[in-house]
């Protein structure tokens, strides 16, 4: 599982968002730069695009101010921390409840703890947001025929127990495949929903796969499953067993 914080840095001056990246890269590993943006325009598509979890923002830049790119959503969904050569915008940066305000240059020791900081709001938020949502399902969840919400990045889609084939883990985002053929993106990582559906006839055939046994169609000896959707999911080793006392029930 992918436990990295993905992270976007809006600055006009390329250079120094470099320094940044090779900063966090040295200081605070967690951190996954994901891109770097110029203005508040790019700004505004690549975190629409990436759904970053932490941005790093600068406040001074042509063509708009890191305040005026915060006014452009309706929601903000992302910690900030302001990088900034300025230091007359403190009071303006805590009003936006910033996690920390840090001046150009920065130093490797404030700035770990800075994004310290930003680490502890995101665990309290998704803990948050994961509660509330197993609070929901576990509620709404007696049979198969029931619904479970999938948390997407914009919405959430609800859609029946029966008709999730499969599970399919993807660093911090899963994909849940459905009998209609499609396949939802949700923004929680795949041990959400083993903890969500392990009570309705799913079983974890490996560490990115959790199906649902009512669509199995074939099992092959090397350790292949044959979904109803036709597609190949692996059974690992160490599940084998387990797999094979849960489907033929002996």
């Amino acid at each position: 599982m992918d436990n990295s914080i993905s992270a976007i840095i809006i600055d006009d001056e390329v250079k120094l968002s470099e320094v940044l990246r090779l900063k966090l890269n040295q200081f605070c590993p967690a951190i996954n730069v994901c891109g770097i943006a110029k203005n508040i325009v790019e700004g505004k598509s690549l975190i629409d695009k990436m759904n970053p979890q932490l941005v790093f923002l600068d406040i001074a830049m042509p063509g708009g101010s890191g305040f005026k790119l915060l006014e452009l959503f309706d929601e903000i969904s992302f910690e900030i921390i302001f990088v900034t050569g300025y230091s007359d915008y403190a009071l303006d940066a805590l009003k936006v409840s910033a996690v920390d305000y840090l001046l150009k240059p920065i130093k490797g020791d404030v700035l770990k703890t800075a994004v310290d900081k930003a680490i502890k709001q995101i665990e309290i938020k998704e803990n948050d947001k994961r509660y509330h949502l197993l609070k929901h399902n576990l509620t709404h969840l007696n049979k198969q025929s029931s619904k479970v919400a999938i948390p997407g990045n914009l919405s959430y889609e609800f859609v029946y127990v029966k008709d999730i084939i499969r599970c399919e883990g993807e660093q911090k985002y899963t994909y849940i495949h459905t009998t209609s053929g499609s396949s939802i993106l949700s923004s929680y990582n795949i041990g959400v929903y083993k903890e969500m559906l392990s009570n309705y006839n799913f079983f974890s055939t490996h560490k990115s796969h959790f199906i649902n046994v009512e669509h199995i169609d074939k099992y092959l000896p090397e350790g292949v499953v044959i979904m109803s959707d036709k597609s190949n999911v692996p059974v690992s080793r160490r599940k084998k067993e387990a797999f094979l006392k849960k489907v033929l029930r002996k």
